[in-house]
């Protein structure tokens, strides 16, 4: 062969090594690179809404309502139907909101966050308000106080027009004054001692009970000197409770009206006129008592009288 084709071919030869990499380099240039890439942290997806338990599982407005589960986080918001309620998120287990006012029925529970990402979709039903009695003034009366002295006025929250008083069960004439008060009298004809007083509204919901107390015992608050006649005279106990055919009781002796010369008389449930005949006119300790029909007694009073 002649020396200028052998250069041509060296030259040649030289050329191809300079620019062409080895099979071995261009492989541990691709396994570089997936190394690199490899090393890149990876995004976590959010972790999924778990709702465990709903307690209560239902409510009236206003109840307090706390979800128990996995997943909850600050944006994190709870909702009835169609639209939010405001949350309150106690950790990532425990969210808790109250049941706003809203018609009573059955509505979809769930939670939502931001993104669009929602939990498991619940039905919740949301009961009618019931009414709540707060307080009861007066909670007692005398049994035998006029009309004025009766009357009672109930304090609450979701009473109704037309709301029924239950008195021991039964109904009884009330007057709505507003969604947190209601009035009544109390009837002339029921026993002493303890009732139970109840609110039901026109949708059935009934409220809890509270006590009232109606006081038959009789009390002598004072006693006066009245009429005086030649060998006897009258003194006027007034208190209440009095009622017809009550004993009065002089130093431990019951007066029999009809039988005995000392008599009592009955004006009203808060006066009684005791006709008295002295064996003289110098004062002197008296211990007087009412019992009634039923056997309740009142305290005893000492006063001074002939």
């Amino acid at each position: 062969m002649k020396p200028f084709a052998v250069t041509l071919l060296l030259l040649t030869a030289l050329t191809a090594l300079a620019v062409t990499p080895t099979p071995t380099a261009a492989a541990t240039t691709k396994k570089a690179q997936k190394k690199s890439a490899g090393t890149l942290p990876k995004e976590e997806p959010p972790t999924p809404y778990t709702i465990l338990s709903i307690i209560p599982s239902q409510g009236e407005p206003g109840r307090r309502i706390s979800l128990m589960g996995a997943g909850f986080s600050s944006d994190t918001l709870a909702w009835l139907g169609t639209s939010s309620v405001p949350t309150a998120v106690i950790s990532d287990h425990q969210i808790e909101f109250d049941i706003p006012r809203v018609a009573p029925g059955l509505y979809a529970l769930y939670l939502r966050r931001p993104d669009g990402a929602i939990s498991a979709i619940y039905n919740f039903p949301i009961l009618a308000p019931k009414p709540v009695i707060d307080a009861i003034t007066p909670d007692m009366v005398f049994g035998c106080a006029p009309d004025q002295e009766r009357s009672v006025t109930l304090t609450g929250r979701n009473f109704q027009e037309g709301s029924a008083l239950l008195f021991d069960g039964g109904a009884i004439r009330s007057g709505y004054g507003s969604p947190e008060t209601l009035t009544f009298t109390v009837p002339h004809n029921v026993l002493g001692g303890q009732h139970n007083i109840q609110v039901k509204n026109p949708d059935d919901t009934v409220s809890g009970t509270v006590a009232f107390y109606i006081d038959m015992k009789p009390v002598i608050h004072s006693v006066a000197q009245g009429e005086e006649r030649v060998n006897s005279y009258d003194l006027i106990l007034e208190g209440h409770n009095f009622q017809q055919g009550s004993t009065l009781v002089i130093d431990g002796r019951q007066l029999y009206n009809g039988t005995d010369r000392e008599k009592s008389r009955f004006v009203n449930c808060s006066r009684i006129i005791y006709e008295r005949y002295p064996y003289d006119r110098a004062a002197k300790s008296v211990k007087i008592q009412v019992i009634n029909p039923n056997g309740e007694e009142s305290p005893v009073l000492t006063v001074s009288a002939p």
